[in-house]
């Protein structure tokens, strides 16, 4: 065991060396590639990723979760995103605000676990707490926080960006068709639905995509669209519609 002592807690902190050798081996893939990191600094990351729950269960004091590092990475996200949606797209305040939307948790959590870089795995809950988008999203938020106090804002922003950029495109402020599509799969207990580029056209500032969309291995819907978002909402959408029986032309 090493024991560190990390700036903003009364006491210290034990990690063993499992533990050390997940968060190096996390914090050096990419997109972050954090290959030297000093003991200090890597204890505030593995503390970026412990729930409270998880120290009320190690008898610990709890001033080693993360909601001090959580409370600094939500605002530090925030900036993050509003300033990319500001860059990105030109709409109105209404517009840009509703897209902000995307911070929340089971929006952010959902992103998050969509990453499959085995982040959710890293967070520490204690035994008899659910792991939920809630903590899953405070667990980013504080590791965002990690990054800014290790790397500052220029090299955050850009690791945030390549993680999340195609995720916050994605996000739809009107009718989700392919959330709506995933949950009426998982209601019935059958596998989630699955999306496939069949083909792609025209220039290249000017592209189409075609995408369908399966459910064990069947072909339940099919879009076009100037994005893969577009495209794959359009597919969705028209997955729904032959299932409620509507078959568009």
């Amino acid at each position: 065991m090493q024991d560190w002592a990390v700036p903003g807690m009364s006491t210290s902190m034990e990690i063993d060396g499992d533990r050390i050798r997940l968060l190096r081996d996390f914090l050096s893939g990419p997109p972050i590639r954090r290959r030297r990191v000093d003991d200090r600094t890597l204890a505030r990351y593995h503390q970026s990723l412990v729930h409270r729950s998880f120290i009320r269960e190690e008898d610990a004091s709890g001033s080693g979760d993360n909601e001090r590092l959580e409370f600094l990475g939500d605002r530090v996200l925030n900036l993050i995103v509003a300033e990319f949606l500001y860059q990105t797209y030109p709409g109105s305040e209404g517009e840009l605000t509703a897209r902000m939307e995307w911070t929340e948790n089971r929006n952010l959590a959902r992103a998050v676990t969509a990453l499959d870089i085995g982040f959710e795995d890293l967070v520490l809950v204690g035994i008899s707490q659910e792991k939920t988008p809630r903590i899953v999203a405070g667990a980013f938020e504080a590791f965002v926080a990690a990054l800014y106090l290790d790397l500052g804002m220029i090299r955050t922003k850009a690791i945030v960006l390549q993680l999340m950029a195609e995720e916050i495109r994605e996000y739809r402020t009107d009718r989700n068709y392919k959330k709506i599509l995933q949950e009426y799969f998982q209601k019935q207990n059958r596998p989630l639905p699955a999306y496939a580029l069949e083909d792609r056209s025209g220039v290249a500032h000017q592209p189409s995509f075609t995408y369908v969309v399966t459910v064990d291995g069947e072909i339940i819907g099919r879009g076009v669209g100037r994005s893969k978002a577009e495209a794959t909402q359009n597919a969705a959408r028209q997955a729904l519609n032959r299932l409620n029986g509507i078959h568009e032309d």
